[in-house]
This record gives structure tokens, sequence and C-alpha cells, in this order.
């Protein structure tokens, strides 16, 4: 814990110290050198924060953008597998070669249609 508090107070000032040094330049006046130094720390951490939220919405727009992909991949493939399934188990079925398998399938064309309906309207 001493060493991560040491490690912290060597990165704060060597960060904080150009700033201090950069804001007190060319100043006479102890409360212009004070205000100057107030706004170069505020716009350092204003552009820290605009960073961090660009980041921030780039993450979310690309994981939105997978997400609506993923969604796609979904919707498509279990409409196919629908499909599949209801032709082959109707087939079956019907023609009384494997009857309880051929209901089985049609069963499951329906509840994977119904899941394509459903992650359509998601």
């Amino acid at each position: 814990m001493k060493r991560a508090l040491e490690i912290f107070l060597v990165i704060l000032i060597t960060v904080v110290t150009p700033l201090v040094v950069h804001a007190s330049q060319g100043i006479g006046n102890i409360n212009d050198a004070a205000s100057n130094v107030t706004n170069t720390i505020n716009d350092f951490m204003n552009s820290i924060t605009n960073s961090t939220e660009n980041v921030i919405n780039t993450a979310l727009a690309n994981l939105i953008s997978f997400t609506n992909f993923l969604k796609n991949v979904i919707y498509n493939a279990s409409t196919v597998l629908a499909l599949l399934f209801g032709i082959i188990g109707g087939f079956l079925w019907l023609s009384g070669i494997s009857p309880y398998r051929g209901r089985r399938l049609v069963i499951s064309a329906i509840l994977l249609a119904l899941l394509a309906i459903i992650i359509a309207h998601i």
C-alpha cells in the first residue's frame, strides 16, 4: 500500500508540476497566477473528461452495432432453420416415414419462427 501511494504521488507530482509552472510563467500578481493555475488545471481535467467521454461513446456505438449485427444473424439463421425444419418435418410426418420425428421437427420449426419474430421486434 505504501509503495502504491509513493507511485501515485510521483505520478501526481510529474503531471501537476509542469501545469503549475506553465500557468504561473510571466505573471507578477499572485492572484493572477493562482487563477491561471486553476484555469490550466481545469482545462487539463476537461480535456481528460472529454477524451474519456469520446472513448466511452465510441465503445457504446461499436457495442450497439455489434448487437444489431448479432441480432440480424440470429434472425436470419432462425428463419432459415424454421423453414428447413418445417419442410423436412412436414415431409416426414405426412409421408409416414417417421411421424414422431416429423411432428417434433414441425413443432421446432414453429418455435424457431416465434423466436425469429421475437428477435425481429427487440
